[in-house]
Protein backbone atom coordinates (compact mmCIF):
# COMPACT_ATOMS: atom_id res chain seq x y z
CA UNK A 1 0.00 0.00 0.00
CA UNK A 2 1.16 3.11 -1.27
CA UNK A 3 2.27 5.32 1.57
CA UNK A 4 0.51 8.81 2.29
CA UNK A 5 2.45 11.98 1.38
CA UNK A 6 2.74 14.85 3.79
CA UNK A 7 3.82 17.17 1.31
CA UNK A 8 3.17 21.13 3.23
CA UNK A 9 1.63 23.73 0.87
CA UNK A 10 2.22 27.26 1.84
CA UNK A 11 0.36 30.68 1.90
CA UNK A 12 1.33 34.42 3.05
CA UNK A 13 0.31 36.74 5.78
CA UNK A 14 -1.87 39.56 3.23
CA UNK A 15 -1.93 42.17 5.88
CA UNK A 16 -0.81 43.96 8.99
CA UNK A 17 2.20 43.84 10.91
CA UNK A 18 3.54 39.95 9.81
CA UNK A 19 2.16 40.84 5.85
CA UNK A 20 3.75 38.84 3.48
CA UNK A 21 5.46 36.06 6.06
CA UNK A 22 4.87 32.33 4.76
CA UNK A 23 2.88 30.12 6.50
CA UNK A 24 3.17 26.60 6.59
CA UNK A 25 -0.27 24.52 5.67
CA UNK A 26 -1.12 21.70 7.01
CA UNK A 27 -1.50 18.42 4.20
CA UNK A 28 -4.34 18.87 2.07
CA UNK A 29 -5.83 15.37 3.31
CA UNK A 30 -6.18 16.74 6.86
CA UNK A 31 -7.16 20.54 6.49
CA UNK A 32 -8.24 23.06 3.84
CA UNK A 33 -6.89 26.29 3.00
CA UNK A 34 -9.66 29.41 3.42
CA UNK A 35 -9.22 30.85 0.05
CA UNK A 36 -7.35 33.84 0.21
CA UNK A 37 -10.33 36.00 -1.44
CA UNK A 38 -12.88 34.67 1.31
CA UNK A 39 -9.68 35.68 4.33
CA UNK A 40 -9.33 39.30 2.52
CA UNK A 41 -12.76 39.34 2.61
CA UNK A 42 -13.28 38.59 6.07
CA UNK A 43 -10.61 40.83 7.38
CA UNK A 44 -11.79 44.16 5.17
CA UNK A 45 -15.41 43.23 7.15
CA UNK A 46 -13.61 43.49 10.43
CA UNK A 47 -11.42 46.37 9.42
CA UNK A 48 -9.88 48.35 12.67
CA UNK A 49 -12.61 46.87 14.91
CA UNK A 50 -10.16 43.89 15.45
CA UNK A 51 -7.33 45.78 16.88
CA UNK A 52 -7.51 45.17 20.74
CA UNK A 53 -9.62 42.31 20.73
CA UNK A 54 -9.37 38.48 21.93
CA UNK A 55 -9.91 36.44 18.62
CA UNK A 56 -10.51 32.88 18.80
CA UNK A 57 -10.10 30.55 15.84
CA UNK A 58 -11.23 26.94 16.54
CA UNK A 59 -10.90 24.37 14.12
CA UNK A 60 -7.63 26.64 13.38
CA UNK A 61 -5.84 23.85 10.98
CA UNK A 62 -2.09 25.36 10.22
CA UNK A 63 -3.61 28.85 12.08
CA UNK A 64 -4.26 31.45 8.89
CA UNK A 65 -6.64 33.44 10.13
CA UNK A 66 -5.60 33.91 13.92
CA UNK A 67 -2.44 34.22 12.80
CA UNK A 68 -3.58 37.10 10.65
CA UNK A 69 -5.77 38.74 13.16
CA UNK A 70 -2.90 39.14 14.92
CA UNK A 71 -1.06 40.37 12.40
CA UNK A 72 -4.02 43.35 12.10
CA UNK A 73 -4.36 44.22 15.70
CA UNK A 74 -5.75 41.21 18.02
CA UNK A 75 -4.29 41.36 21.57
CA UNK A 76 -4.69 37.88 22.20
CA UNK A 77 -5.42 34.66 19.81
CA UNK A 78 -6.63 31.34 21.04
CA UNK A 79 -6.17 28.32 18.38
CA UNK A 80 -8.50 25.05 18.90
CA UNK A 81 -6.89 21.99 16.65
CA UNK A 82 -7.99 18.26 16.95
CA UNK A 83 -5.42 16.79 14.71
CA UNK A 84 -1.92 16.12 15.05
CA UNK A 85 -0.53 16.52 12.29
CA UNK A 86 -2.51 19.63 11.83
CA UNK A 87 -1.55 21.03 15.60
CA UNK A 88 1.88 20.75 14.74
CA UNK A 89 2.02 22.64 11.54
CA UNK A 90 -0.14 25.22 13.76
CA UNK A 91 2.70 25.44 16.41
CA UNK A 92 5.70 25.95 13.90
CA UNK A 93 3.65 28.77 11.92
CA UNK A 94 3.35 30.67 15.31
CA UNK A 95 6.64 29.51 16.65
CA UNK A 96 8.79 31.13 13.33
CA UNK A 97 5.88 34.53 13.19
CA UNK A 98 4.49 35.27 16.11
CA UNK A 99 6.81 35.22 18.75
CA UNK A 100 6.26 38.25 20.60
CA UNK A 101 2.39 37.47 20.41
CA UNK A 102 -0.08 36.77 23.42
CA UNK A 103 -1.73 33.75 22.73
CA UNK A 104 -2.32 30.20 23.42
CA UNK A 105 -3.33 26.73 21.85
CA UNK A 106 -5.47 23.96 22.40
CA UNK A 107 -5.09 20.25 21.25
CA UNK A 108 -8.07 18.29 21.26
CA UNK A 109 -11.58 17.79 19.86
CA UNK A 110 -12.79 21.90 20.09
CA UNK A 111 -16.35 20.83 21.68
CA UNK A 112 -14.57 19.23 24.49
CA UNK A 113 -12.48 21.97 25.59
CA UNK A 114 -13.78 25.18 24.77
CA UNK A 115 -15.74 25.90 27.74
CA UNK A 116 -12.93 25.28 30.05
CA UNK A 117 -10.35 27.01 27.90
CA UNK A 118 -12.13 30.30 27.68
CA UNK A 119 -13.11 31.09 31.08
CA UNK A 120 -10.34 33.54 31.55
CA UNK A 121 -11.43 35.47 28.66
CA UNK A 122 -13.27 39.28 30.23
CA UNK A 123 -12.59 41.45 27.76
CA UNK A 124 -14.37 41.68 23.64
CA UNK A 125 -13.62 38.80 21.76
CA UNK A 126 -14.67 37.84 18.15
CA UNK A 127 -14.88 33.94 17.54
CA UNK A 128 -14.52 32.34 14.10
CA UNK A 129 -15.40 28.62 13.23
CA UNK A 130 -14.54 27.03 10.44
CA UNK A 131 -15.69 23.52 10.95
CA UNK A 132 -14.68 20.63 8.02
CA UNK A 133 -17.69 20.16 5.48
CA UNK A 134 -19.97 17.69 7.00
CA UNK A 135 -19.79 15.75 3.47
CA UNK A 136 -16.85 14.39 5.23
CA UNK A 137 -16.74 11.51 6.76
CA UNK A 138 -18.11 11.29 10.34
CA UNK A 139 -18.94 14.99 10.39
CA UNK A 140 -22.23 14.78 9.54
CA UNK A 141 -24.29 17.23 11.91
CA UNK A 142 -21.01 19.20 12.64
CA UNK A 143 -23.09 22.52 11.50
CA UNK A 144 -25.58 21.85 14.22
CA UNK A 145 -22.82 21.34 17.12
CA UNK A 146 -21.17 24.41 15.70
CA UNK A 147 -24.85 26.32 16.39
CA UNK A 148 -24.77 24.95 19.86
CA UNK A 149 -21.54 25.91 20.42
CA UNK A 150 -22.36 29.39 19.02
CA UNK A 151 -25.45 29.56 21.37
CA UNK A 152 -23.37 28.73 24.68
CA UNK A 153 -20.82 31.08 23.92
CA UNK A 154 -20.23 34.23 26.33
CA UNK A 155 -23.00 36.98 25.18
CA UNK A 156 -21.29 39.43 27.82
CA UNK A 157 -17.97 39.35 25.71
CA UNK A 158 -18.42 38.10 22.08
CA UNK A 159 -19.12 40.89 19.70
CA UNK A 160 -18.98 39.02 16.67
CA UNK A 161 -18.97 35.42 15.43
CA UNK A 162 -17.98 34.83 12.25
CA UNK A 163 -18.95 30.78 10.46
CA UNK A 164 -17.19 29.70 7.60
CA UNK A 165 -19.68 27.09 6.02
CA UNK A 166 -20.35 25.12 2.69
CA UNK A 167 -22.37 27.68 0.96
CA UNK A 168 -25.65 25.71 0.64
CA UNK A 169 -26.13 25.45 3.97
CA UNK A 170 -29.16 26.74 5.46
CA UNK A 171 -28.54 29.35 8.25
CA UNK A 172 -30.04 30.30 10.99
CA UNK A 173 -31.20 33.92 11.76
CA UNK A 174 -30.92 34.13 15.02
CA UNK A 175 -28.53 31.76 17.49
CA UNK A 176 -29.05 32.45 21.15
CA UNK A 177 -28.05 36.17 21.63
CA UNK A 178 -26.28 36.27 18.29
CA UNK A 179 -28.40 37.77 14.94
CA UNK A 180 -27.46 37.05 11.48
CA UNK A 181 -26.00 40.31 9.91
CA UNK A 182 -24.98 39.05 6.31
CA UNK A 183 -23.83 36.14 4.40
CA UNK A 184 -21.02 36.05 1.78
CA UNK A 185 -20.51 33.58 -0.49
CA UNK A 186 -16.97 32.60 -2.17
CA UNK A 187 -17.95 29.26 -4.69
CA UNK A 188 -18.49 26.28 -2.55
CA UNK A 189 -17.75 28.47 0.85
CA UNK A 190 -19.58 31.38 2.78
CA UNK A 191 -18.83 33.39 5.61
CA UNK A 192 -21.88 34.15 7.67
CA UNK A 193 -21.43 37.01 10.08
CA UNK A 194 -22.87 36.77 13.62
CA UNK A 195 -23.34 40.07 15.47
CA UNK A 196 -24.07 40.29 19.67
CA UNK A 197 -26.78 43.48 19.17
CA UNK A 198 -26.56 42.87 23.21
CA UNK A 199 -22.97 43.92 23.99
Amino acid sequence: MPKTSFKHNSLRVIGGAFKGRKLKMAPLEITRSSKNILKESFFNTLGNTIIGTNFIEFFAGSGSIGIEALSRGAKYAFFFENHKESYKVLEENLGSICQDCAYKTIFGDTFKTYKDSLKSLKSETIGYLDPPFDIRENMQGIYKRCFDLIEDLDYQIFSNVILEHISSLEIPQKIGNFTLHKTKKFGKSALSYYQNLYL
